[in-house]
């Protein structure tokens, strides 16, 4: 038997493509930092640009929302790697969004796990809803801040800012 066999959506034209891809794979997963890069033409390894690189700005999360929208219309479990997905306030609105797997490196996991432990899932999809009317990257981040220190999770806002 062949194991799952599934795609990397990491850029633009993807996202767009991703319920015709989802209907062909067994899983779709998003690669966030490069999906994030080329969508706002910015990389984040220059020095002169990288600070324009936001993770939360509002066409990156409608990205990641498009995808998401796009594999659960096939039934196909979406997952997503990157430095969104190992930040808590990233991982709260990817849980609300219905993303399955999280792929995060192992000093991030304490920090989403606690996170995600602290908040009940309709908490989440309220503030995903919210933040999705946001037209600014800055004011989402403000509001996850809010939401964290809200669920007693201050010592993992600086994370969200850097």
């Amino acid at each position: 038997k062949l194991p799952p066999i599934g795609v990397m959506v990491e850029f633009p034209a993807a996202v767009y493509q991703a319920r015709a891809m989802a209907r062909r794979v067994d899983f779709l997963s998003v690669g966030s930092n490069d999906l994030t890069q080329y969508l706002l033409a910015v990389d984040r390894n220059n020095a002169r640009v990288a600070r324009l690189y936001d993770s939360l700005h509002p066409a990156v999360l409608q990205a990641l929302n498009a995808v998401a929208v796009g594999s659960r219309a096939e039934g196909v479990p979406i997952g997503i790697c990157g430095e969104l997905a190992g930040e808590p306030g990233g991982a709260v609105l990817l849980l609300a969004r219905g993303y399955d797997v999280l792929s995060i490196n192992a000093t991030s996991l304490p920090r989403v796990k606690k996170a995600l432990r602290n908040l009940r899932l309709s908490e989440a999809r309220d503030l995903l809803e919210e933040v999705m009317a946001m037209d600014y990257g800055l004011d989402i981040n403000r509001r996850l801040e809010q939401f964290l220190a809200a669920h007693g999770m201050e010592k993992f806002i600086h994370a969200l800012v850097e």
